[in-house]
């Protein structure tokens, strides 16, 4: 009995043990997003922190500007693009309604949407399709939709800000505190030192690479194809941007779901040179801009192949909603450099060293997928 007291006392440690860890987890669940959140850009603005930090020579006023930073360059511009983006789309049914008519009233417009009908007429029923009794109720379906996502995204502002409230507090101590934060993981990891720093390292990495391959390119897809948009005079240049930049995020969709079909509708409306503008637009930079920016941006070794980041995508979407685009791709590349780090060779896992080119002593052993 008294040989067996010890693993009793270790299995009720153990078990004590998993409760609070599992209350821990019950109390940080509802914050989940914003630690998230906070981490990615405290990890994003890190160095230009350590840049403020190495001048201000203070921890917390470092940290204050640094917030700042983070504010005017990433909060503010957000804030007024969704701003912007729920007036539109409070816009969007009243202008398809007028689209319809227009088209059906314009005599040009007519003949080319009849000549376009014709030639669809033996593939498809377009009487069924273009009855104006049958497609009124689709508009006003997707009117009340439009409505109804505008409605839902100002009854869920107050959320936001308290989402936003809790980010900021958290980004503070981060930057404040990242020095001693970044010092103490690798003590706490279950792994040698060595393969705790590579591990760290590469996660840095990984997000940065997500970040700028993911992100930032379907970003300046967006900015490209909306900027596109309101030089020729097409409405609601703004949301369609916004839209752009979503789908560019998801593999085999991308931007082109959108500019293709709108150069199509400016074909049928007789707009033959906007329509040859806004073509060669796409094909020729939006399109292009993946291909000449990724080499730039993202380093090799991080890269993603593209059938993981089109899973990734769509399961972040489903699984944490619209911020499921950036963490999606960032829990599998974090994932993937765990199971390298893991089975990797100690030595080639060993950080930088003095002298030697920082990518290449931190890149673990195996193949990136």
């Amino acid at each position: 009995m008294n040989e067996r007291r010890p693993d009793t006392r270790w299995l009720a440690l153990l078990a004590a043990t998993i409760l609070m860890l599992y209350l821990c987890w019950e109390m940080l669940r509802p914050f989940l997003q914003v630690v998230i959140w906070s981490a990615l850009v405290a990890i994003l603005f890190y160095p230009a922190h350590r840049f403020i930090l190495a001048r201000v020579r203070r921890p917390a006023p470092a940290a204050a500007l640094s917030l700042l930073l983070v504010i005017v360059v990433v909060i503010a511009p957000i804030a007024f693009v969704t701003t912007a983006v729920v007036n539109e789309m409070a816009n969007m049914a009243q202008w398809l309604q007028n689209t319809i008519l227009a088209l059906r009233a314009d005599p040009e417009a007519a003949r080319s949407l009849q000549a376009a009908l014709d030639s669809a007429r033996q593939y498809v029923d377009v009487d069924q399709v273009a009855n104006p009794e049958k497609l009124a109720p689709y508009v006003q379906q997707v009117s009340r939709l439009l409505l109804s996502k505008s409605a839902g995204f100002v009854g869920g502002l107050v959320g936001g800000l308290m989402s936003l409230a809790f980010t900021l507090f958290t980004l503070f101590y981060l930057f404040r505190d990242g020095e001693a934060i970044g010092a103490r993981l690798p003590a706490i990891l279950p792994l040698d030192r060595a393969r705790s720093e590579a591990l760290l390292e590469r996660t840095r990495t990984t997000i940065t690479a997500c970040v700028y391959g993911v992100l930032v390119i379907a970003i300046i897809q967006g900015m490209l194809g909306g900027v596109m948009f309101a030089i020729l005079g097409l409405p609601s240049a703004l949301l369609w941007g916004v839209v752009m930049t979503i789908l560019a995020t998801i593999p085999m969709a991308g931007a082109a779901v959108i500019w293709a079909p709108a150069a199509a509708i400016l074909v049928v409306a007789g707009s033959y040179t906007k329509a040859a503008v806004l073509f060669g637009w796409g094909l020729l930079v939006i399109s292009t801009v993946d291909n000449f920016l990724r080499p730039r941006l993202v380093s090799d070794r991080a890269n993603l192949h593209p059938l993981f980041i089109f899973f990734s995508v769509l399961g972040g979407l489903r699984a944490f909603g619209i911020v499921g685009l950036l963490i999606g791709p960032v829990v599998l590349a974090i994932t993937i450099a765990l199971l390298e780090v893991l089975f990797a060779d100690p030595a080639a896992a060993r950080p930088a060293t003095a002298g030697a080119p920082p990518d290449a002593a931190a890149r673990p052993a195996g193949r990136t997928i």
